[in-house]
């Protein structure tokens, strides 16, 4: 922009000095306007790489060539988009972005950012669709000092993690008697390990007992993190199984490295294994009549003290009675409920695809479902929607000060607003709860179906500047 501005001051100043000095000096003023307009048709070429070709991925896209558009305007960059699929690896795409020669590249998900990073460290990199940048990264907190948010490498972006402490505060607003809350993780997530121990963070402030649950992921989803992993895997920094965040429930002992495939904590006896809060005391107390008879109420209290000692056995791998294939998902989901009063999954989490099933056991036990995404809220009571069109806005302002001049090693990773937050319910499932919502939620088929993305999201604009 203000080299277009710079076009036309120079361009009538010398328009001015032509009729001043006469023709002997109007080849050289062409030459110099010449070489302006030159300078005022520079064009950046991108490369937008995508982990997966979907709805979410598409949004971060279209939010971040909006903001290029709106700052640069259109005829100064161009975007090249690929996205990872059976003929193409992540690590082949940004491979070929590399040699293309791209003045930046912008990625999507977790698994196009660590393959992007391994092919340059001097291409600027702007990424979106990330968790955990730190962990993605391998960012060490030296000296116990809290992480600054810069990456120090060819690397900025926005994160996609939501506002986990408005999650807690949906959660406490939709139960009408949150005495305990239930923790679903597969210990291949290590993204959903990491918004977990935030939110039971959150749960220890406000003195809420919490107890996780182990789920093992679908074949589908473990296949697909163990491929997004082992391209993020070096016998240095192993990450299959172990989440990066995770200061409990591992076992540190690190495997010397040999020529085995599994190496340090990538070995299976590093599986993260459930928690429990400290001031956790067996579950739910389930309301009863007062003309229940205390013979009836002391054999309730036996049996819920028996099924507290047999989940925390079998959580703790102790029980050497039951096998695993005693286990089912069911069983797990029914455990859950028994105990707890609401169930939190997290944002992409890899249970996504058993959602229908753990959505109809809570549901039939009337357990309050907190999604952290609505693609698991379709099956959950209430989540929070975050416009990705938004984040992907961020991220092209980011990439603006970039190519700006702004070192890209101390500009800080971003977060969406919470403001921009909306709160969802099911209206299938609070019909079955009996619950009504205020207004200032919206039921999530209706939203979802009218909503229209980037609507919300405030855009610059050289006539309002």
């Amino acid at each position: 922009m203000k080299k277009r501005f710079l076009s036309i001051a120079l361009a009538a100043t010398l328009g001015l000095s032509t009729v001043a000095c006469g023709s002997n000096n109007e080849s050289e003023s062409e030459k110099e306007v010449n070489e302006e307009s030159t300078e005022d048709s520079y064009q950046y070429n991108i490369s937008a790489l995508l982990s997966e070709d979907n709805t979410y991925n598409e949004n971060l896209l279209k939010g971040f060539s909006d903001a290029l558009s709106d700052y640069l305007g259109d005829e100064h960059f161009v975007i090249t988009t690929s996205s990872v699929s059976e003929d193409a690896s992540s690590d082949d795409i940004a491979n070929t972005a590399v040699k293309n020669g791209s003045d930046m590249i912008f990625t999507a998900g977790k698994q196009t950012l660590s393959s992007a990073t391994s092919a340059t460290d001097t291409i600027p990199i702007i990424a979106t669709g990330i968790i955990d940048f730190k962990g993605t990264l391998r960012i060490a907190s030296l000296d116990g000092k809290s992480w600054d948010k810069t990456t120090g490498k060819n690397v900025t972006g926005i994160s996609s993690k939501p506002s986990i402490v408005d999650q807690v505060s949906l959660m406490i607003e939709a139960t009408d008697d949150l005495q305990t809350v239930g923790i679903f993780f597969s210990p291949e997530d290590t993204d959903a390990i990491y918004q977990n121990e935030i939110f039971e963070a959150y749960l220890d402030q406000a003195g809420i007992p919490w107890k996780e649950y182990l789920i093992p992921a679908s074949d589908t989803a473990t296949d697909y993190a163990v491929e997004e992993e082992e391209q993020n895997s070096t016998a240095l920094t192993p990450s299959k199984f172990v989440a990066f965040s995770a200061k409990e429930g591992m076992d540190n002992n690190v495997v010397a490295l040999n020529e085995d495939s599994v190496l340090g904590l990538n070995s299976p006896s590093s599986t993260r294994v459930a928690l429990q809060s400290d001031f956790w005391t067996g579950g739910k107390v389930v309301r009863t009549s007062s003309k229940v008879d205390d013979e009836t109420s002391e054999d309730e209290e036996e049996s819920a003290e028996s099924t507290d000692s047999a989940s925390v056995k079998s959580s703790n791998g102790d029980s050497s009675e039951e096998s695993e294939e005693e286990i089912t998902l069911e069983s797990r989901i029914q455990e859950a409920c028994d105990e707890c009063s609401a169930i939190y999954i997290p944002f992409g989490s890899m249970l996504t695809d058993q959602m229908d099933i753990i959505g109809e056991i809570a549901t039939d036990e009337k357990v309050t479902v907190v999604a952290g995404d609505t693609t698991i809220g379709e099956n959950a009571l209430v989540t929070l929607f975050s416009d990705p069109y938004s984040l992907g806005y961020a991220a092209g302002k980011k990439a603006v000060r970039v190519f700006n001049g702004d070192d890209i090693t101390t500009i800080k990773i971003g977060y969406g607003s919470s403001d921009d937050s909306v709160k969802l319910y099911n209206g299938k499932i609070a019909e079955e709860f009996g619950m009504e919502f205020p207004k200032s939620f919206s039921e999530i088929d209706d939203f979802l179906s009218t909503y229209v993305y980037g609507s919300n999201t405030a855009r610059y604009s050289i006539a309002g500047e």
